[in-house]
C-alpha cells in the first residue's frame, strides 16, 4: 500500500509540472535574412544573417559564423542568436548556421563538418552580396559547434602531414584527422 501511494504521488507530481519548452527549431528570428546554403538529406540548410544597422550597399565588414552545440545529435542555431545580435550592434556581420545532426538527419560528425565547410564557402562566394569581407571571416561555436569551427582550419591533408612530421620526429602519440 505504501508503494502504491508513493507511486500515485510521484505520477501526480510529475504530471503537474510545467512542460519543458522544446528548443525553437528552426529558429524564427526577426530582423535577420535567411540564406539556404545547401540542400542535403532532403533538408534545406540555412544561415541566418544579422547585419549592422549602418551597413551600406557595397560595404564589406568583418563577419563571424556561429555553429551550435548539441553533441552532434541535436541543438539549435538559436544558441548564438544573442551573441549575433550583440556583434551586429558593434558593426560585425554575424551568422548562425544550421547543420545536419544525427537525431534529425541520421548523420555522422564528419557530415556536420562538411556542412560547416559548405556554409563558409557559401559566405565567401557571396561575400559582396552579404556585406562580408571574405578576408575577415571567423568561425566559433559551443561544444560540438566549437569542434566544427576548429575543424574548418584543418584539412585531411593537413592532418596527414602533421602526423607524418610528428612520427618522423619520434613522437609517440599524434592527432589523427577525421
Amino acid at each position: 500500500m505504501k508503494f502504491l501511494s508513493t507511486l500515485i504521488g510521484f505520477v501526480f507530481v510529475t504530471t503537474s509540472l510545467p512542460a519543458q519548452k522544446k528548443p525553437n527549431y528552426p529558429p524564427e528570428t526577426e530582423g535577420t535574412t535567411e540564406h539556404v546554403f545547401k540542400t542535403a538529406s532532403d533538408t534545406d540548410l540555412k544561415l541566418w544573417r544579422f547585419s549592422p544597422a549602418d551597413l551600406k550597399g557595397d560595404e564589406q565588414r568583418p563577419a563571424i559564423v556561429f555553429f551550435f552545440g548539441g553533441g552532434w545529435k541535436g541543438g539549435t542555431p538559436n544558441q548564438f542568436v544573442p551573441h549575433s545580435k550583440h556583434l551586429a550592434e558593434k558593426g560585425i556581420v554575424a551568422f548562425v548556421a544550421d547543420y545536419r545532426v544525427s537525431s534529425r538527419n541520421r548523420t555522422k560528425a564528419k557530415d556536420c563538418v562538411e556542412d560547416a565547410r559548405d556554409a563558409m564557402r557559401y559566405i565567401r562566394k557571396n561575400a559582396a552580396e552579404l556585406g562580408v569581407d571574405p578576408k575577415r571571416l571567423a568561425a566559433g561555436g559551443g561544444s560540438a559547434g566549437g569542434h566544427i569551427a576548429a575543424s574548418l582550419g584543418v584539412t585531411a591533408a593537413d592532418a596527414e602531414s602533421f602526423h607524418k612530421k610528428m612520427t618522423e620526429a619520434g613522437a609517440n602519440s599524434t592527432l589523427h584527422g577525421y
